[in-house]
């Protein structure tokens, strides 16, 4: 199985953060305007403007033209009188303007118009709007009769003196930026009427197209462009200040994340420690909430199974009749007491062996003999010191060891406790006994080669006891 850390799973995180941060300052970077590609950014200038409603003007006119019944009626009868009348009163109407009507098909003027340049107008006819060097501006209309049949033309063209004027008011976008009023020629053809500013820019740079509709004109414009180091830069010192943003943030939770799992951990290992000691604290406080309750949980399991082996260890350390300690218990005692002889302390034992047993045993049976166990282990309990160890070495044989106890002082403690001893004891209903036992007192010696020879000399001493008639303690002390 795949194991990672949370260190490395927050790199991970941040690793991927980053790359998203990328990608969005990326998309940032293709969705900003293009440069110097649309008249958007310039705005519409005011020339511009003016040129427009002055062409949407000349084009309203020709359309209210075409369609006057004096109009028609000039195409319908093809009258010279007709015609003259009509065109008398347009020159009137606008004395700079040139007006001409065209038939359809064979494009022949009709009679009454001034001539002009009749061939070049004849040749726009049905063309829209068209232009000259002389910046004259000229637009046409259908003339359509009641039938919706087309009939011919209406020709409007205008001079547009102010054209210089009104390009020289163009503002440009900087010092450097250069312009140009070009006309449409047809076939993707284009020609330069005027111009301004630095020319040697169009070679390194985009025009800006500003379109002037309902006119063959257009205006360019050309900006220096920006070098695409610049362009780029700012996005790239974005995307490095979040990505730096991101990734201390990042790594910063994910160290406190870990360090308050460490600790939460640490705290698990110490429940563990203390329960395998047998010993449970008060309280393990978890800094995380998804620790403390499977803590506290473990906790009260702990302590139950910790009270269970308390139990079992306290069952498994006593004797199972008197309820006092075992020869296991006994030995591990011995042992302990035993180490601390190299560093001054001195201890005592005194075995007992309880007197007449057996013949309580031959006599009332093995229950008489169980409760005289019993009931001796009870005396031996309440007559000794708390810090005194009680064990039953098997059968009616009991040792008690005097911890940091001297022989003397041992040899007052035995006195003492045949003195406190009861006399007598009921076994069964009706059946009482005597209650005696015989001692062996000796101590503990660093000079001794092992734990068990002190226990050899008080058992020696014991023997004594019972030889020299029994309820009696004799002493042996070490060589």
């Amino acid at each position: 199985m795949l194991q990672t850390s949370i260190l490395r799973f927050g790199l991970m995180l941040a690793a991927a953060l980053v790359l998203l941060t990328g990608a969005a300052t990326f998309a940032l970077y293709q969705l900003r305007e293009p440069e110097h590609s649309t008249s958007e950014e310039l705005g519409k200038p005011v020339m511009a403007a003016q040129i427009e409603f002055l062409a949407d003007a000349m084009q309203r006119s020709a359309a209210s033209i075409a369609a006057h019944p004096q109009t028609l009626a000039c195409f319908t009868a093809l009258a010279a009188e007709v015609c003259q009348t009509q065109a008398a009163n347009l020159h009137a109407l606008n004395p700079n303007a040139t007006v001409l009507f065209v038939t359809d098909g064979q494009r022949q003027l009709l009679p009454g118009f001034l001539p002009g340049e009749t061939r070049r107008l004849l040749a726009t006819a049905g063309k829209g709007a068209m232009a000259t060097a002389t910046f004259n501006l000229s637009l046409s209309h259908e003339v359509r009769d009641a039938n919706d049949k087309r009939l011919g033309f209406v020709i409007v063209e205008q001079s547009v003196p102010q054209l210089q004027a009104l390009f020289d008011t163009l503002p440009l976008p900087d010092a450097a930026a250069y312009a140009e009023l070009q006309q449409n020629q047809g076939g993707g053809a284009t020609a330069v009427l005027m111009r301004r500013g630095n020319q040697a820019i169009k070679l390194n740079a985009r025009p800006t197209l500003i379109a002037l509709a309902g006119t063959p004109w257009l205006i360019a414009v050309w900006r220096p462009q920006t070098p695409i180091v610049e362009n780029v830069m700012p996005y790239v010192l974005g995307w490095l200040v979040a990505s730096l943003a991101v990734a201390v943030l990042v790594v910063a939770t994910t160290l406190a994340i870990r360090n308050r799992v460490v600790d939460n951990l640490r705290i698990l290992v110490k429940f563990t420690n203390d329960l395998r000691q047998q010993r449970l604290r008060g309280d393990y406080q978890a800094s995380l909430g998804e620790f403390q309750m499977p803590l506290e949980t473990m906790l009260k399991l702990g302590r139950v199974m910790l009270g269970r082996q308390k139990e079992v260890s306290s069952q498994a350390r006593l004797d199972h009749l008197s309820q006092v300690n075992n020869r296991r218990s006994f030995d591990e005692k011995q042992k302990e007491l035993f180490a601390t002889l190299k560093d001054g302390w001195t201890h005592s034992l005194l075995i007992l062996d309880i007197d007449n047993f057996k013949q309580v045993n031959d006599t009332f049976g093995h229950e008489a003999g169980d409760q005289l166990i019993i009931k001796f282990g009870n005396a031996l309990k309440s007559c000794l010191r708390n810090s005194d160890f009680i064990a039953r070495l098997g059968g009616d044989e009991f040792c008690v060891i005097f911890p940091y106890t001297p022989l003397d002082r041992a040899r007052e403690l035995a006195e003492r406790l045949r003195a406190n001893m009861p006399e007598s004891v009921e076994l069964i209903p009706g059946v009482t006994q005597k209650l005696s036992w015989s001692g062996g007192l000796s101590e503990y010696s660093r000079d001794d080669g092992g734990e068990n020879e002190a226990l050899a000399r008080a058992d020696a001493a014991l023997l004594e006891a019972k030889r020299g008639g029994r309820n009696a303690t004799r002493v042996r002390a070490s060589a």
